[in-house]
């Protein structure tokens, strides 16, 4: 397969495409903007998954956001049966292939004509799915569909790695937190001995009362004992 120059440009930017974005859903629309440039023929592109069991969309634009979306208010589609299958699909002339009879009609009044769905995956299990489309018949050849099962197979490892990353980065902020928490507050317990001759159990007991009568948050309190020592007797 001779894969034009710009297709392998994009496709290299998606090796890097998890450290430049703040979550998983920026993610995967950057993967659709690489996927609707790095395929010939394609004019939108979107992905499809499945959180919660329920499908949702991310796309390169609005045209094939509705697209997907059709899909799921018809309950049938190429992408949602790229996912139930794991098998993938490409639709040549839209007006004339007899699949899909309530999406199809909708699909080609909004001026798709051709499409192509592939499962994506990730340890081997289907995700989701890779949905490209085109306003032109035949807009995807051999070519393009090989090229496409490249970029689903990057885009199935970069929704992997982009969960695990930002699962880790939020663990790390976690536990971050906490540890502020917990010095603020044995800060806090400090400070409560100190002016008022108290156990550190009771000096806790009393930051506990403090946050449930106001309503805030323990380590909140525990900071509001420290500052107001540094000012004068807590």
């Amino acid at each position: 397969m001779s894969v034009p120059e710009e297709a392998l440009d994009e496709l290299a930017a998606l090796a890097g495409i998890v450290l430049v974005h703040s979550d998983l859903s920026d993610t995967l629309r950057a993967v659709c903007r690489i996927a609707a440039r790095a395929v010939p023929g394609a004019d939108g592109a979107s992905v499809t998954t499945f959180p919660e069991g329920r499908p949702g969309a991310l796309a390169s634009d609005e045209w094939a956001q509705e697209l997907d979306e059709l899909q799921f208010e018809e309950h049938e589609g190429p992408c949602l049966d790229a996912f139930r299958t794991g098998n993938a699909f490409r639709l040549r002339d839209m007006t004339v292939d007899p699949r899909w009879p309530s999406y199809l009609p909708r699909a080609t009044e909004r001026g798709a004509l051709s499409m192509m769905s592939l499962p994506m995956s990730a340890e081997g299990n289907v995700i989701g799915a890779l949905n490209l489309y085109s306003r032109h018949t035949n807009a995807f050849n051999a070519e393009a569909a090989s090229l496409a099962a490249v970029v689903a197979a990057h885009a199935g490892l970069a929704s992997q790695v982009s969960a695990a990353f930002f699962q880790h980065r939020d663990l790390a902020a976690q536990l971050a937190e906490a540890m502020h928490s917990r010095a603020s507050i044995e800060q806090a317990k400090g400070v409560l001995v100190a002016a008022h001759g108290c156990t550190p159990d009771e000096a806790f007991e009393r930051l506990v009362r403090i946050s449930q009568t106001s309503h805030r948050k323990l380590r909140v309190v525990a900071e509001e004992v420290v500052a107001t020592a540094a000012r004068g007797t807590p």
